[in-house]
């Protein structure tokens, strides 16, 4: 059985994983990313109720994300030549 304990200090919600995960990476992660790596199994989660996920706070406190590029490359590649 899982304690409340337990859930507050081994659990965090995806507002809490975003600020770690932006106070780890040096940029700003935002709660949709984290709720992504959530369901790409990148991130445990354990399901609270229909609306409601937590995140396992260790894996999130280990996890940096890479900043993505600024786009242009993929810009560049698209003007018509």
């Amino acid at each position: 059985m899982v304690r409340k304990e337990d859930i507050l200090t081994d659990w965090v919600s995806s507002k809490k994983a975003a600020e770690i995960l932006t106070a780890n990476s040096g940029h700003t992660i935002s709660t949709d990313y984290v709720r992504r790596l959530g369901n790409t199994g990148k991130i445990e989660t354990m399901q609270i109720d229909e609306r409601t996920k937590l995140y396992n706070r260790k894996i999130v406190e280990g996890y940096t994300v890479k900043e993505r590029g600024d786009g242009s490359v993929r810009h560049a590649a698209r003007k018509i030549k």
